[in-house]
């Protein structure tokens, strides 16, 4: 079985649950799945990635670790018992790509329906 292993190298400019809270999302996990394991809310732990996103100067989970990678706040590691070379290599590739920001960061638009109104007519006699 792979798994994604972060380990926290400096805190920087981070608190230390911040610190934390940056390990679980290099690993993957989603602010419900950080939540259960620090013992706090979603929203908590949505606060935590907010403030760690303005002190990184990000705008959002893919690019602070991203960003947190690059300052060397954070080692990022497979770990991985008897895989394929050429399994590896595609893991690494799709981890690799995940940390990529997504151009724009914004949900594309969608089209609205048109407005169709019902007029009521009096008939007269």
């Amino acid at each position: 079985m792979t798994r994604i292993s972060a380990r926290i190298i400096d805190s920087g400019p981070l608190s230390p649950k911040e610190s934390e809270v940056l390990r679980y999302m290099c690993e993957g996990l989603y602010t419900t799945e950080i939540a259960v394991r620090l013992f706090r809310s979603p929203r908590t732990i949505g606060k935590h990635v907010e403030n760690i996103a303005a002190k990184l100067n990000a705008r959002g989970s893919s690019e602070i670790v991203l960003i947190a990678r690059e300052l060397g706040l954070v080692e990022i590691a497979l770990n991985h018992s008897a895989i394929n070379p050429a399994l590896r290599i595609i893991l690494l590739l799709i981890m690799c790509s995940n940390l990529m920001p997504q151009h724009g960061m914004r949900r594309p638009k969608t089209p609205r329906a048109p407005v169709v109104r019902l007029v009521r007519l009096q008939h007269r006699n």
